[in-house]
């Protein structure tokens, strides 16, 4: 199950997440993946046994047009459990009224989105350290 977070305890064990996959295990960052957009987002969390397994925020960048990012999940149920968030993540901007829904995502990972009717926008970058490329969702 997947819906939006609710409670500053369920927002904590997201960010806990967050930390274990992009500051432990990727070493994006070197002690916190939080930012300014993380004020504003809206955050998701999946569920699993009343545990929370995974998260993704989306935040408005500007009006109509939509941002998705922070993608993390434990390890052992990501394929899963990643899905079901960006479906639900695709849900909640279309709820909001985005025109617009784009995500920067790490190259190893487009073929996934695109598997939930992603398509590419514009070339692959260099973020933190890693090749990114920038998706566009299918708000249809």
């Amino acid at each position: 199950m997947c819906r939006l977070v609710e409670t500053p305890d369920e927002l904590q064990q997201c960010m806990q997440i967050r930390r274990e996959v992009f500051v432990d295990e990727q070493g994006l960052f070197a002690e916190s993946d939080r930012d300014e957009h993380d004020e504003k987002a809206l955050h998701i969390a999946a569920f699993y046994g009343g545990a929370i397994i995974g998260t993704v925020r989306v935040y408005e960048e500007s009006e109509g047009l939509w941002w998705g990012g922070r993608l993390a999940v434990v390890k052992k149920v990501r394929g899963r459990a990643g899905k079901l968030l960006i479906r639900k993540a695709v849900e909640i901007v279309k709820e909001q009224g985005a025109r617009k829904f784009l995500a920067r995502v790490q190259v190893e990972n487009v073929a996934f989105f695109k598997t939930l009717g992603w398509a590419v926008e514009g070339e692959p970058h260099e973020y933190r350290g890693m090749m990114h490329q920038v998706l566009k969702a299918d708000l249809g």
